[in-house]
């Protein structure tokens, strides 16, 4: 996910040279910047509440030569940051694939002394709010291996930045691909896998599906091989995805459930339960109607025990559309309206709208 190119950010700039700010609070037209003002310093993680129109700013003094690393530990959000050098220069963007869970890690050479800004915010359309952890975990003078590490950083942020356009998507690949001789000399297994994931990405989005499974099957040997559950999860869920797009829905099926096993094992109940729902769509494309709303059913049961409303809500409109498909009108009827009750209560009025067209159809 990446911001709007057009979003705009309002700064005074000059405060940072004359005010001994904590946090420097950003704001733009569509967002609203955090009222905390806290400086980030180490041994010291920082944990707030964020939701879709905020943006949390912080700031870090460093040295030139010093290197930052920073990590986002995500609880139900899915974050990204941004880091802006003290002359403005943006130095980077910063969004792994982790979902709402998982860690984000920042890593920042400093080229000029002074006040660095971090900026987190996220675009998840989830409408309570998520918690996260930002703490510093890495502060020191940049050594040779860490040079080569931003290097790599480099190489994959402009990658990404290639990717997201049709016409310069060809372009990612060579630039990928340097990055990942960079991770492989170092050993760095986790970086290895993003960057290959990546490139699958890449391939998906160009219609070469094959390629797109070699990458993405390199990715997930690395995440077996390293325990990482949660990212072995999400492949599973991509090969899934290619597998019904090529109308093997009996493979879908197969990778889902892979996937659920794993949301299991990483402890990550948010996403065991959404992939219950994933499951039950893939029965009733097989016809299996008797399997379809045992999932639905453990799906619901779940949610509820998640205390989360949004979680919640949307579990109950996909039983309300797994009994629309089947022919329930009474049910489906029933899911959907506690379903609008509880996006109400979370002023979700566009999801709100769009049930009641699905009433109005019924």
């Amino acid at each position: 996910m990446k911001p709007n190119q057009n979003r705009l950010r309002v700064k005074n700039l000059w405060l940072l040279f004359f005010v001994s700010l904590t946090v420097f609070a950003g704001a733009n037209c569509s967002q609203n910047s955090s009222p905390d003002m806290e400086r980030l310093s180490q041994g010291k993680p920082i944990t707030n509440n964020i939701i879709n129109d905020e943006i949390h700013s912080y700031v870090v003094r460093l040295e030139r030569g010093q290197f930052l690393s920073l990590g986002i530990e995500q609880h139900d959000v899915d974050t990204i940051a941004k880091v802006i050098a003290p002359n403005g220069e943006i130095v980077g963007e910063f969004d792994t694939p982790t979902s709402g869970r998982g860690t984000e890690i920042i890593r920042v050479g400093a080229k000029t002394a002074g006040d660095y800004l971090i900026d987190v915010y996220t675009l998840s359309e989830r409408a309570e709010p998520g918690e996260y952890t930002v703490k510093i975990v890495d502060f020191r003078p940049i050594t040779e291996r860490d040079q080569k590490v931003l290097v790599a950083v480099k190489f994959h942020q402009e990658a990404d930045r290639l990717r997201a356009k049709p016409e310069t998507r060809p372009d990612s690949i060579p630039v990928y691909e340097k990055a990942l001789e960079i991770w492989r000399e170092l050993g760095e297994r986790a970086e290895e896998g993003n960057t290959l994931r990546a490139m699958g990405f890449a391939y998906q989005r160009m219609e070469d599906l094959e390629k797109a499974k070699a990458h993405f099957g390199q990715a997930l040997a690395i995440w077996e091989e390293t325990d990482d559950y949660r990212s072995a999860a999400f492949t599973h869920i991509i090969f899934g995805v290619i597998a019904k797009k090529q109308n093997d829905l009996e493979k879908g099926l197969q990778e889902d459930l892979a996937a659920q096993s794993l949301w299991e094992k990483a402890n990550d109940m948010p996403e065991y339960t959404q992939n219950l729902v994933r499951v039950g769509n893939d029965y009733l494309k097989l016809q299996n109607k008797t399997e379809a709303l045992a999932y639905f059913q453990k799906a619901l049961e779940n949610s509820r025990k998640l205390e989360r409303k949004s979680i919640q809500a949307y579990i109950l409109s996909e039983c309300g559309n797994a009994q629309a498909t089947i022919g329930n009108r009474n049910e489906a009827l029933n899911f959907y309206r506690q379903s609008i009750e509880l996006w109400k209560s979370l002023n979700q009025d566009k999801v709100v709208a769009s049930l009641e067209e699905k009433i109005a159809k019924l």
